[in-house]
């Protein structure tokens, strides 16, 4: 029943969505992209409560008409084979996709999933059990989706890609390393010891707090990051192509973790685990800030000419300036151009 139950709750939202996808409106693009222009307009209308004469609807569709045809002229006459070659040969390529892979890497190797999946366990490692050791789960889940629907909401625009992801890495490496070290001090001592040691017993409950922290600190970092870059550096020529494989590489790498983290736990001696993810974390933040620029209010013209240089001088162009407004305006003029000769 440990693992029929759970695994039978899931059918619970899996109905719900199913359910839900029955009144859910068609996204006005894809209806735009087959040709059904009518019932993308009166969709599009619909999820704006305006009518469809409206300046801001005849507006959006024309925006998402500019970049469908865009986006179909990019792949016109082209081979997955020489979408590859683009993705790999030239060099600011390569660069977005080394970037986006490692990032994928360290994503899963920083310990987050792993904590998440053998929590249970973990926690048993700091004297946690019975009815504590299901409700401490359980909190642990509430506060890291509330971590992350106020970081997605609020933080990540506000604050910045590059500086959300050193600060979730940085909290990261401090919580992992106090479990190392708890770990590797309280292993000679009982459970017993523990509860009657008043030092023991407080740095126990600093360990378990240390759970909740970096739970916190992958939301903020590791957790979204990935996905949120990927989606912002390609251009539109091979972003399929890159954020597929991209994607494969993250379900290899979480796939090896969750195999890994039984025999890291026991043949490390458990301390040893979280040294592992902690260096893991270091070698991560030593590669954002680097290598990593902020995306935050860059248009791909922008990164176009961070990525041809050196990935080890990213970090002197790591956030935006005012030549990357001139670049924009530049690039806004370039495309206004262009409709107004797709219009003649």
């Amino acid at each position: 029943m440990q693992w029929m139950f759970p695994t039978l709750i899931q059918l619970l939202p899996a109905a719900v969505w199913g359910l839900g996808l029955l009144i859910c409106e068609e996204s006005p693009r894809w209806l735009l992209y087959v040709g059904r222009r009518t019932q993308a307009v009166s969709v599009l209308a619909k999820l704006r409560h305006l009518p469809s004469s409206h300046p801001t609807v005849v507006a959006e569709i024309a925006v998402m008409e500019f970049q469908i045809l865009q986006e179909r002229e990019a792949v016109t006459g082209t081979s997955q084979w020489r979408l590859v070659k683009e993705t790999f040969v030239p060099v600011e390529n390569r660069r977005r996709f080394c970037l986006v892979m490692l990032s994928h890497m360290f994503s899963q190797w920083s310990g987050g999933n792993a904590i998440t999946q053998y929590l249970p366990t973990i926690l048993g490692y700091l004297g946690t059990s019975g009815d504590a050791l299901s409700l401490t789960t359980g909190v642990y889940a509430v506060v890291k989706f509330t971590a992350l629907l106020i970081f997605s909401l609020v933080v990540v625009d506000f604050v910045g890609r590059r500086r959300s992801l050193m600060a979730g890495i940085t909290l990261q490496i401090l919580t992992l390393s106090y479990l190392a070290c708890y770990l590797g001090i309280s292993r000679q001592m009982s459970t017993t010891a523990i509860v009657h040691t008043a030092s023991a017993t407080r740095a126990s409950t600093a360990a378990i707090a240390a759970i909740f922290v970096h739970g916190v600190g992958w939301v903020i970092g590791w957790f979204s990051m990935p996905f949120l870059i990927g989606s912002e550096i390609f251009p539109i020529r091979i972003r399929s192509l890159a954020l597929s494989m991209g994607m494969a590489g993250h379900w290899l790498f979480a796939f090896g973790c969750t195999r890994a983290t039984p025999d890291l736990l026991e043949v490390m001696d458990e301390w040893g685990a979280f040294a592992f993810f902690a260096c893991i974390c270091l070698v991560s933040l030593v590669y954002v800030f680097f290598a990593m620029p902020d995306t935050t209010g860059r248009s791909l013209e922008a990164l176009d000419g961070l990525f041809e240089r050196p990935w080890y001088t990213i970090y002197q162009v790591a956030y935006a300036k005012e030549e990357d407004e001139e670049i924009e305006v530049q690039a806004m003029q370039e495309r206004g151009k262009s409709e107004l000769a797709m219009e003649a």
